[in-house]
């Protein structure tokens, strides 16, 4: 089969120009989350986006990437520093078990570990879902929370996508890290929530669905 690189429509051609978007999605989200407290809405800025790429509904990058950040940025940056709020409180029993040291440490490395990627996973979900329903923030903790019991398998699987990548980069040699972060400089952020957009989407059509 011959490719035709000059047709618009071909695979190639589709293929290039969603690499070039996820490379201008990945820069506008880097620079919004500067400030660092704006990374609650810069994340469900970034999910509306992919998620909306999935379904081919995702229309101009940045203009669509900065009216949904300055709509969900209220909620988004409450829940934020909730996140923050709660890993700071597990870093203070982290601390305290590691004055006493012995068998209560060893349980406290257990406990803060457990309830940790608990967490990362929950607000892994309810920023994409804050991007995808209208809803207040008691309505997106609940249903946060019910629909990854729900469909747990679906969200572990949307959850490994976003932290098998970042351990590798992060969590095993040095050496990886430097290579890694051009990758997530260039285009990493986007591409992992985009690739996580795909098994998230599945969850969020249904309700879709049910809402129209």
């Amino acid at each position: 089969m011959k490719l035709n690189f000059t047709d618009y429509n071909s695979r190639f051609s589709r293929f290039v120009t969603r690499i070039s978007e996820l490379v201008l999605l990945n820069f506008v989200f880097i620079l919004t989350c500067i400030p660092v407290f704006t990374i609650g809405a810069s994340v469900t800025a970034l999910y509306s986006i992919t998620l909306k790429m999935m379904r081919g509904e995702e229309g101009y990058i940045i203009r669509g990437y900065f009216k949904d950040f300055i709509r969900n940025f209220k909620q988004a940056t409450c829940f934020w520093f909730m996140a923050l709020l709660l890993y700071f409180l597990l870093y203070i029993i982290y601390t305290a078990a590691a004055v006493n040291g012995g068998l209560l440490f060893q349980i406290y490395i257990v406990v803060t570990w457990a309830l940790g990627i608990l967490y990362s996973m929950y607000f892994l979900f309810a920023f994409p879902l804050a991007a995808t329903f209208q809803n207040t923030m008691r309505g997106i903790a609940r249903n946060t929370f019910s629909m990854i019991i729900a469909h747990f398998p679906m969200v572990l699987t949307a959850y490994l996508t976003v932290m098998v990548p970042l351990f590798v980069s992060f969590g095993i040699d040095t050496k990886i890290m430097q290579y890694a972060l051009l990758f997530w400089i260039l285009i990493g952020f986007s591409a992992v929530a985009f690739w996580s957009s795909f098994y998230l989407n599945r969850i969020f059509i249904r309700y879709m669905d049910r809402e129209d």
